[in-house]
């Protein structure tokens, strides 16, 4: 009766070509809102355009982290997903509340940087591989870090956003592809689970 009873209680295993979609989804968006950005290039010296072509990329950001975390949402790696969605979408609402150049490059410097936060964190408790993990952690910081010194200028601050977008996108699809990446993701969900019904069994 314990073992079955631990049986149920074991959170059921990720479907690796369900996480494979879901961070192909993510970095098909990470891309296009990078590309957008390129080629809208004549457009970037409008301050109102800049902020709503970062507000549109964050947003599509926040939606396809949320489509991982469905994905992801019966494992221990679940919440630092929603913490990322989290972030983009108070980046997205903060955008709403600034208008001009300085406001914008906070609001990105601050969502870079709480991202970074995040991805290091998740590095640290061996939730994330360093092959992903450490790109996208420096990627981050870089971001955070560029936007706080381009502050006054919105048309180098969206051109590097678009940049980052970009270079993250195509990290994460191959990542994507790497079957060790997603099979990391199993043993941070069933470890809690699997020692007390080993226990009781031997």
């Amino acid at each position: 009766m314990a073992t079955a009873a631990n049986e149920t209680a074991l959170p059921p295993i990720v479907d690796p070509r369900s996480l494979r979609t879901a961070r192909l989804l993510r970095s098909g968006a990470l891309l296009l809102t990078g590309l957008g950005i390129a080629f809208t290039a004549p457009l970037h010296e409008q301050l109102e355009f800049d902020r709503w072509a970062i507000f549109v990329g964050l947003l599509i950001i926040g939606c396809v982290t949320l489509v991982e975390y469905r994905v992801l949402r019966f494992t221990l790696e679940s919440w630092w997903i929603a913490a990322r969605a989290i972030i983009a979408f108070a980046a997205v609402g903060a955008l709403l509340a600034v208008s001009d150049s300085v406001g914008i490059a906070l609001v990105v410097a601050a969502w870079a940087a709480l991202t970074a936060v995040v991805t290091i964190l998740r590095l640290v408790r061996g939730a994330q591989p360093k092959q992903v993990a450490i790109p996208s952690a420096l990627l981050s910081v870089a971001l955070a870090v560029i936007s706080l010194l381009v502050m006054g200028d919105a048309v180098a601050l969206i051109g590097f956003f678009g940049a980052y977008a970009v270079i993250r996108g195509v990290f994460l699809g191959i990542s994507a592809f790497d079957g060790g990446a997603a099979a990391h993701t199993a043993p941070v969900a069933a470890s809690p689970e699997i020692d007390p019904s080993t226990e009781s069994e031997s």
